[in-house]
């Protein structure tokens, strides 16, 4: 695993916990499955699947979706990690349910 895709499970980690405390969510499942395969190939993956992670609609309704790994996968800082697909997902789905909002 290299040292970004490091930072990007820490930054996921220190989020699950946090959206624990906010909606419940226990993320251990979905940490373990970016550990298994590897952040950036486990998230690339679901994108192409269409599939969100376990806590976004929860998260989003609860207007908490910067907890949401989507949310930290769509940051510049991991930009290297993810191809213009994957980010686009993660960016649709965001916009979807108002993340990204003017102001």
């Amino acid at each position: 695993m290299s040292d970004l895709e490091q930072k990007f499970l820490q930054e996921v980690t220190n989020k699950a916990a946090e959206a624990k405390l906010i909606c419940g969510w226990d993320g251990a499942h979905f940490l373990a499955f970016l550990q298994k395969r590897g952040p950036a190939r486990a998230m690339a993956e679901q994108a192409r699947r269409g599939a969100v992670s376990e806590a976004f609609d929860r998260l989003a309704a609860k207007g908490r979706l910067d907890l949401s790994p989507e949310a930290v996968a769509s940051k510049n800082d991991y930009a290297d990690l993810f191809d213009d697909e994957a980010v686009n997902f993660f960016l649709e789905v965001l916009c979807e349910k108002g993340y990204f909002t003017a102001g």
